[in-house]
């Protein structure tokens, strides 16, 4: 790959973390209004606060997408790469921003970042299985074309 398609390719795959993570943030701001019968309130910019930690999750986890076009990681270590380093993207940034309750004790903010992780995790598993259905669509038609 030449440097103008990895930079295409970085841009795409960036373009997609950061809707998926504009999305999260909007259903959660959906839920809390919904949780609070419709009179969310937030001050101190904690909305800002929250969408500007939306962005930086998804370039946490679109930047380092990278990765993928080293032809000398199998891909396992490439997927490992990207997921650790999005992750400590995600986990950062929810410290930070106070998505982590650690003033209520160690439970819930144990649940708090298994939650996160888990949710990353069936991001990754969902996009996989698309990509996986979407290459095995291409082969069969490239197959039935040649024969």
């Amino acid at each position: 790959m030449n440097k103008k398609d990895i930079i295409s390719y970085v841009v795409r795959r960036t373009k997609t973390t950061v809707a998926i993570a504009s999305f999260l943030f909007l259903l959660g701001q959906l839920i809390a209004d919904i949780n609070m019968g419709g009179v969310y309130s937030a001050s101190g910019y904690s909305v800002t606060k929250t969408a500007l930690g939306s962005l930086g999750i998804g370039l946490g986890f679109g930047l380092p997408c990278v990765i993928y076009t080293s032809d000398r990681l199998s891909r396992f270590v490439q997927v490992t790469l990207h997921m650790v380093t999005g992750c400590a993207f995600m986990l950062a940034i929810a410290f930070l921003a106070g998505w982590i309750p650690t003033d209520k004790g160690l439970l819930p903010a144990l649940l708090a970042v298994l939650c996160m992780l888990l949710t990353a995790f069936i991001i990754a598993v969902w996009t996989y299985r698309r990509q996986k259905k979407l290459a095995d669509r291409i082969n069969r038609e490239l197959e039935q074309r040649r024969g």
